[in-house]
Parts: C-alpha cells; structure tokens; sequence
C-alpha cells in the first residue's frame, strides 16, 4: 500500500489492493480498442487516456508488467497515429507522466529513429494541415519532451548516430 493510502479507513484500503486487477483491465481493453490495421481506431483508444491519468495521479500500486505493456503499446500507437496530431499529443503526455513515474523500474529499448522522422515529418516537411498553431506547439513540445523521457530506453551508441545525422 502507498504512503498516502495508509491513512485511510480499513474497508477503503482494502478496495485500494483491487487496483492492480482494475489497472491490468484498463490496459487490457485499451489493447482490444485498438487495430494495427485500422489507423482510425487510434481514437477508440483516447477514452482511457483519462482512466490512465487517474491511475497516475493517485499513486496506485500498479504491475510493472503491465505499465511495460501499457508504455510500449503506447508508443507504437503514438509512432502508428502519423498526422493525427491530437491523437498523438494525449498519448505521448500520458507516456511521458508513465515514464516519469515508473521509468526506472522499466527495462526495455526504443529506437529514437522514429521520433525524429516523426518530428522531421510533422514540423519541418509536412503541409500545415487544418490544425491550428496551438496543436503544432503542443505537439512539438511533447516530442521533444517524450524524447528527453526515453532517452534512457535508447540502445547504446545511439548518441553518435543523433550526431552524424547532422552532420
């Protein structure tokens, strides 16, 4: 049990040990929305952003199997959802917050390629499309901040290989 669930009544600490069964749910279901062959249904996924977020902020007690699962299922939806700049801002913030959180508890490797032809594609080469400036900035900013955040994650060497692309 968390530090800050220890102060609650008996009956409601109890019911806060079911929340590793009600995680494992979610992530479980976010899995079952989403199609790899249906690029639309990424935003069948964006209901449980929310749920995720609530599991974040109340410092449950959660598997580390299932915060893997969640994470890299996660970045392939957010590597997947290619000019779906909404899509992509709430899932790489939600990333981001579970990588923050859990990160050094996790092992697992990221190529930092598609990140960078994400925002080469995005922001460099893309024709601006009906989004606003607003949601272009967002997107930038999480980015970059989902890279600073799986840096950890990438395989050896991967800093040379960020140099002689600018080069």
């Amino acid at each position: 049990m968390h530090l800050y669930n220890a102060w609650l009544p008996p009956p409601v600490a109890e019911e806060t040990k079911r929340e590793k069964e009600s995680f494992a749910y979610v992530v479980r279901s976010v899995k079952e929305s989403w199609r790899p062959d249906d690029p639309e249904s990424v935003y069948s996924t964006l209901k449980w952003i929310s749920v995720i977020d609530i599991f974040v902020k109340a410092k449950s007690e959660v598997s580390l199997e299932d915060v893997t699962t969640l994470v890299e299922l996660g970045l392939e939806l957010f590597l997947a959802s290619q000019n779906k700049l909404y899509a992509q801002v709430r899932w790489g913030n939600i990333l981001v917050r579970l990588l923050n959180k859990h990160g050094k508890k996790l092992s697992f490797k990221v190529q930092w390629r598609p990140f960078y032809d994400t925002l080469m594609h995005t922001h460099f080469t893309r024709n601006t499309g009906p989004e606003g400036w607003r949601l272009r900035q967002r997107h930038f900013e999480t980015v970059t901040s989902l890279v600073r955040s799986c840096r950890k994650f990438f395989p050896a060497g991967f800093a040379s290989e960020i140099w002689s692309e600018f080069r």
